[in-house]
C-alpha cells in the first residue's frame, strides 16, 4: 500500500518537502490482520498508485512511471528505481486530477488514467518532442516486455476507477460528466467543458457516458454540492456525481445475482453505487441497480 505524504491542499497541492511510503503488510496465517509490516521505500513523491509484477513494484509518480526491481523477492529493492515512462503532466492548477490507476490487464499490459487538466505528452525517456503520445485524460496502457506505450482513448474529467468484465471489455468510472464509461480504443469522449476543449480538430462529436442515466440531480449545477450538500433529489438519484473506484465483481462468495455488477463509492452519497452491464448493439448501457449499502456521516 501507499502512504502519501506530498499530496496537499491548494495552492501548494503537493508538499515536497515529504516523501512518501510504500509500505508491505503481511497477514501470515490468513486471519484477516497484518501481522508484521515494513518499509518498501519511502523514497517516493506524488505516488497515486502502485502495482506489484514482473519481478518489481510498479509506481505512478507524475511525472514518471517508476519501476523498483525485486527480482529476489526479498521485499527489498534491488536498486534505484527506473524510470520506465516519463511526460505526465502535474497541473498547476488541480492536484487530483493526475495519473494514476495502475493495474495489470488481462492481457498483461499496465493500465493507468489520467484526468483532463493534467494532460501529457507521453513516452519513453528520452522520447523527442514529436515522437511522444498526447495523454489528454481518459486511459493509457504500457507492455512490460515489448516496451510498448499506448494512449487507447481521450477525454471525460476525473477517471478513477476501472475494471474488466467476464469478457475481457475495459470499463472506467468518472466525475461530474456521467459515471460511466466502456474505454474503446480511439475513443474521444465528451470531457468537462465540451468540444471547445477537444484537442483534435479532426473529431467531429464526442462520445457521451455508457449508462442510461447519472446518479444526481441534472437540475441542479454539478457543484452544488459544496453548498447545498447532497439534497433529496440527488439521494434518490444515486447521491451525487463524484466516484471513486470501480469493482465489477466475478467471485464465488456473494450470492449469484451480484455476478457481473459494477460497484462503485459515491462519496458525496455517502454510499455504495450499484450497476449493471446489459448488452446493446455492439456494445453495452449500464443500468441503475439498487445501491448497495448506505453510510452515515
Amino acid at each position: 500500500m501507499v502512504e502519501n505524504y506530498t499530496y496537499a491542499e491548494l495552492p501548494l497541492m503537493f508538499d515536497l518537502n515529504l516523501r512518501d511510503r510504500i509500505l508491505i503488510f503481511e497477514d501470515g496465517n490468513g486471519d484477516g490482520r497484518h501481522h508484521s509490516r515494513r518499509v518498501f521505500t519511502d523514497d517516493v513523491q506524488r505516488c497515486t498508485s502502485i502495482e506489484v509484477g514482473h519481478g518489481g513494484v510498479w509506481a505512478m509518480c507524475p511525472p514518471q512511471l517508476l519501476f523498483f526491481p525485486d527480482r529476489d523477492g526479498d521485499d527489498v529493492p534491488d536498486g534505484a528505481p527506473e524510470v520506465v515512462l516519463d511526460g505526465f503532466t502535474v497541473s498547476r492548477e488541480k492536484n487530483h486530477t493526475v495519473a494514476n490507476g495502475l493495474r495489470f490487464g488481462p492481457d498483461g499490459w499496465l493500465y493507468g488514467r489520467c484526468g483532463q487538466t493534467s494532460p501529457g505528452d507521453i513516452g519513453l525517456p528520452g522520447t523527442p518532442m514529436e515522437e511522444r503520445l498526447p495523454l489528454r485524460g481518459s486511459m493509457w496502457r504500457y507492455h512490460p516486455q515489448r516496451k510498448v506505450v499506448e494512449v487507447i482513448n481521450s477525454g471525460t474529467s476525473n477517471p478513477w476507477g476501472h475494471d474488466w468484465n467476464a469478457q475481457g471489455e475495459l470499463f472506467f468510472i468518472n466525475t461530474v460528466i456521467g459515471h460511466l464509461w466502456h474505454s474503446l480504443p480511439g475513443a474521444h469522449y465528451a470531457r468537462n467543458g465540451g468540444m471547445a476543449l477537444e484537442p483534435n480538430p479532426a473529431v467531429y462529436e464526442l462520445i457521451d457516458q455508457h449508462a442510461d442515466h447519472v446518479h444526481w440531480d441534472t437540475g441542479e449545477a454539478w457543484n452544488a454540492v459544496r453548498e447545498l450538500g447532497v439534497t433529496a433529489a440527488s439521494a434518490k438519484a444515486g447521491g451525487g456525481h463524484a466516484h471513486a473506484g470501480l469493482m465489477i465483481y466475478q467471485g464465488d462468495n456473494w450470492p449469484e445475482p451480484y455476478r457481473g455488477r459494477l460497484f462503485t463509492l459515491n462519496f458525496h452519497g455517502r454510499r455504495l453505487n450499484e450497476d449493471y452491464l446489459e448488452r446493446s448493439g455492439s456494445g453495452y448501457v449500464g443500468r441503475h441497480g439498487t445501491d448497495f449499502f448506505t453510510t452515515g456521516e
